[in-house]
């Protein structure tokens, strides 16, 4: 059982081990055998999402009859959610409940929050300890060892819990229980945000609702078509209150509220709803506020509140599938992979790298880092005397080098442009919100791309689905994908990978289903990048990256605006107590302005607030 149901659960290939303080506080690589010691898998993969809702039920306080209840009651609601779960069992009569998500929309800690804090109100012998944590965050597998000895149980069969993580649950779960417990109000408030979280927020509110005041609603890509759940319906309608899920009428009301936002309506129109047989339920709700004033009031605010959570929540219903197409020169970027000054540039930036990092670690960083710079200059770019040149920063470049992280992207660009001999070259150091400017140069050393070399480099974007597979595996696949190899020792040569490396390049590519190998023959499978990246809900990733790159640059052009607009008396004195007209020193030329513009920006922002000030200086020095 273990074997077959710890690598569906783990998040990473990783495990816990129980020491003897009864803590899992040991990490080790997951195994196919069972421990000798319980053992849980993390929840959470290397980007803090998850696929899994674990649900843990402790019998120490109120005895294994509760906790049965307990159980029977989320069950209940998880059927009314369209949710598939798996049941265990430990020796001591506590219970798990394994919840698997659509692997196309991965959830954080903050997005299962809220209905964790709801259950816990609602069922005594519910803990919420293994959801939270991004890094310790774990979960014991059903036919594991328990503490108080013998193994935890599995509820049902093997064959049907395997099929409950290959089907998954329907999208949205986590948001629909939130909806169905009423757990849209004051009383739940999100954590203390940073100033990016609150500013990325705000825009993905101002991008998924649309209309003005009391007719604002829920955009179309993000509401729900599925009938309300009868508990929600009944209580419209009819009053009747659920007490189990429910604990006030105040509950009852916004878990109302909360499904007709989900449908499309507005203040407005839940407004004229109110007078009608349908909504009597609801219309005896709002009669304790007394004048019909104070009752539109109250209407306004629940929806107020309703359309912020419906809003955060919306990627987890929107049916998106990933559009671009990577491979093969289809897409919008088709006409760019050709490029002959860009491409010849490419293929000699990438034998220059083989030829300077062979056998590194940062090898596959910076082969996707130096396409990216290509693409980015076919798309955005212009040629100086024949010359490639890009203004591009960090936060752009992490998209088209396949999702990579911002701090790996400018660590790449550093040490690109600090080796001797690099084709990249940058002529113009950013300055305000203007990027870094490169120019994309003939290496000073090394050996002409062959015509093998050309036919591999492609300007085109790196495609999103290795930030899931990992980049050692791409030069393999693609290899493969173009012909180019055919066997396991050709594929390792013409990539450059040690046996170690390589196989378990080769497993990842397997187990991924892109690339078969039979009697020692290397094909490509039958699942695609595109496949992949569906499934691991890079969409959704990529659209909150997008929204809180935006985010970052609000801040950063309002610092700006603020730093520079107008004046202090310190700057219209000057440095040596006279009187300065305008911005700059008269005494400075254009290039000692220019120069010190440049420091001014590199410093960032006085650091004024010791507690946040290295955050907040690499935030402003990584600005693009």
């Amino acid at each position: 059982m273990w074997k077959q149901l710890s690598p569906l659960l783990a998040a990473r290939r990783s495990m816990r081990l129980c020491g003897t303080d009864g803590k899992f506080d040991t990490s080790r690589a997951l195994t196919t055998r069972l421990p000798a010691v319980p053992a849980a898998v993390p929840l959470y993969n290397a980007r803090g999402r998850t696929v899994v809702l674990a649900l843990d039920f402790d019998a120490k306080l109120h005895g294994s009859a509760q906790v049965d209840a307990d159980v029977a009651r989320v069950l209940a609601w998880l059927n009314e959610c369209g949710g598939r779960a798996v049941t265990d069992t430990s020796t001591s009569g506590g219970r798990h409940i394994l919840v698997p998500l659509a692997t196309d929309t991965p959830l954080r800690v903050d997005d299962v929050r809220l209905l964790l804090s709801l259950l816990e109100a609602r069922l005594p012998t519910f803990d919420k300890t293994p959801m939270f944590g991004t890094a310790h965050g774990c979960i014991s597998v059903p036919g594991s060892r328990c503490r108080e000895g013998g193994y935890r149980q599995l509820d049902g069969t093997l064959s049907d819990a395997v099929d409950a993580f290959t089907l998954r649950s329907e999208r949205g779960v986590v948001a629909r229980m939130v909806a169905l417990l009423g757990g849209v109000s004051s009383e739940h408030r999100p954590g203390r945000r940073s100033a990016v979280a609150t500013v990325a927020a705000s825009l993905s509110y101002a991008d998924r609702i649309i209309g003005t005041g009391d007719n604002r609603r829920l955009d179309p890509s993000y509401r729900r078509n599925s009938p309300v759940p009868a508990a929600v319906e009944l209580f419209t309608r009819a009053g009747e209150i659920d007490t189990d899920r429910w604990p006030t009428p105040s509950e009852a009301r916004q878990s109302a509220i909360a499904h007709a936002v989900l449908r499309g309506a507005s203040a407005s129109d839940l407004q004229a709803s109110l007078s009608t047989e349908l909504f009597a339920g609801l219309r005896h709700a709002y009669s304790r506020y007394g004048s019909p004033t104070a009752i539109a009031t109250a209407l306004r605010r629940d929806v107020d509140k309703a359309l912020a959570w419906a809003a955060s929540v919306g990627p987890q219903f929107r049916d998106v599938t990933h559009k671009n197409k990577h491979t093969g020169g289809e897409g919008s970027y088709g006409c760019f992979r050709n490029d002959p000054i860009r491409r010849n540039w490419l293929a000699s930036a990438q034998v220059w790298i083989n030829q300077e990092f062979p056998g590194s670690r940062q090898r596959p960083v910076l082969l996707a880092t130096v396409q990216a710079l290509a693409y980015s200059s076919a798309l955005a770019g212009e040629l100086v005397e024949g010359v490639p040149v890009v203004a591009v920063g960090g936060r752009s470049l992490s998209h088209a080098a396949g999702l990579m992280s911002e701090s790996t992207v400018w660590s790449a660009l550093r040490l690109l442009r600090d080796t001797p001999g690099s084709p990249v070259l940058r002529v113009a150091r950013g300055a305000g919100q203007l990027a870094d400017r490169y120019a994309l140069t003939t290496p000073a050393a090394g050996r002409r791309p062959d015509r093998v070399a050309l036919d591999r480099a492609h300007v085109e974007p790196v495609h999103a689905s290795w930030s899931v597979l990992g980049l050692r595996g791409r030069g393999i696949y693609e290899l493969v994908l173009n012909g180019q190899v055919s066997t396991v020792q050709d594929a390792l040569a013409a990539a450059q990978l040690g046996s170690s490396a390589g196989y378990a390049a080769l497993a990842d590519l397997r187990s991924a289903g892109l690339i078969t190998l039979e009697r020692g023959v290397l094909a490509v499978g039958e699942r695609t990048l595109d496949d992949v990246a569906a499934s691991a809900g890079i969409d959704t990733i990529v659209s909150e990256r997008i929204t809180r790159h935006r985010a970052e640059r609000v801040l950063w052009q309002t610092w700006l605006e603020i730093r520079f607009s107008t004046p202090s008396e310190a700057d219209l004195a000057g440095p040596r107590g006279f009187e300065v007209t305008g911005w700059a020193d008269p005494d400075l030329d254009a290039r000692d302005s220019e120069l010190m513009w440049a420091a001014t920006m590199a410093a960032g922002p006085p650091d004024d607030r010791p507690s946040e000030r290295s955050g907040f200086r690499t935030a402003v020095r990584t600005a693009a």
